[in-house]
């Protein structure tokens, strides 16, 4: 299957074959102009069509096999939420998670696509039914899949980020999976995402990401935006001595714990939702900032005495010999959304 993760910034594609040892065949990528996409919307049907197709020509180490693809979808523009139900047919909790999202969604529900599956019940949830609810809005959708189309592209699924994100980091049969917070440091914007007992239950999108980070290091260090992009992945947040990497150093933490602060009070809200305030037992970290030296020091400040470990994008891709992979473990931290949307399993399509 081919995933192509299109995001503000660019446009990467995988492509994985194999059903019982998924194997990574080739990877794309092609940059997109600024505010082409803004918040998940694309502004330009024209341009992203052509940087589509202009990924597809530039594959490593072999091209593209075919055009069927697994797109994914912006967590800006998305909302889901597990929701309590009463015990119910399944016509009543039709009627249920229509009425109950309007009490929860932050949109117009006249203008999204909606979409619900009820979960396993538990032990403690015997007596009650829990609906997972993804809801998407139009303004983002049909825009991606005119320019897929118009790029010559089929498509076979449209996927949140979040189950893509999921999908790549976690192992295979994640049933007995307990409180993982995934944060997924992206250009743009944090994605953040709570799974528990096999299901993904919780997702948000914070609007920072790693290029405020280099944006801090330009105004307030008068770099250009390439002296504070290398600053970034070499010094990152690691203490330094002094001189002009403890500076660099110290700008980057300071707006790093800013975002993890406006992290942790995600996780407080859904904390409450939960009623409980210890379910977050494990943090992976994601994303193309994911490796900035230093970073799983500054998130353990924000979230003491929680494990806290950089996600594999190769948890469930099968190498014969791993030295051989087409892209580095760093590298392949931009493809993990793009990797989850390739790993979908053909019956689930």
């Amino acid at each position: 299957m081919i995933g192509v993760d299109i995001s503000d910034k660019s446009i990467k594609v995988a492509e994985v074959v194999g059903k019982s040892n998924p194997q990574l065949r080739t990877v794309c990528w092609s940059a997109l102009p600024p505010n082409i996409i803004r918040r998940g919307i694309i502004q330009d049907l024209t341009i992203v069509t052509a940087a589509l197709q202009d990924a597809f020509t530039k594959c490593s180490p072999v091209p593209i096999s075919n055009q069927e693809v697994v797109a994914s979808i912006p967590e800006t523009q998305s909302f889901v939420r597990v929701l309590d139900l009463p015990a119910m047919s399944d016509r009543e909790t039709e009627e249920a998670v229509q009425w109950a999202v309007r009490q929860h969604i932050p949109f117009d529900l006249e203008r999204v696509y909606l979409d619900w599956q009820p979960l396993p019940r538990t032990a403690q949830t015997k007596e009650r039914s829990q609906v997972l609810v993804g809801a998407v809005q139009k303004d983002v959708v049909d825009p991606i899949l005119q320019a897929l189309d118009a790029a010559g592209l089929h498509v076979v699924a449209l996927e949140l980020e979040a189950q893509a994100i999921v999908r790549s980091l976690l192992p295979a049969n994640a049933v007995d999976v307990h409180g993982v917070l995934i944060i997924d440091l992206g250009a743009t914007a944090t994605n953040v995402v709570f799974f528990d007992e096999g299901t993904m239950k919780f997702t948000a999108s914070v609007q920072v990401g790693g290029d405020d980070l280099t944006q801090q290091l330009v105004h307030s260090l008068n770099m250009t935006p390439e002296q504070a992009t290398e600053k970034k992945a070499l010094i990152g947040v690691q203490p330094q001595k002094g001189g002009e990497d403890a500076t660099v150093a110290t700008a980057l933490h300071e707006a790093t714990i800013g975002l993890l602060q406006r992290i942790e009070k995600t996780v407080r809200e859904m904390a409450a939702q939960f009623q409980t305030d210890h379910f977050v037992r494990a943090i992976l970290l994601s994303g193309g900032s994911a490796h900035m030296p230093g970073l799983r020091e500054v998130v353990a400040e924000v979230f003491p005495g929680i494990p806290i470990e950089i996600g594999n994008p190769w948890t469930n891709i099968y190498f014969e010999d791993a030295s051989k992979a087409p892209l580095s473990p760093q590298d392949a931290s931009h493809f993990v959304t793009a990797l989850g949307l390739a790993l979908r399993p053909p019956e689930s399509l």
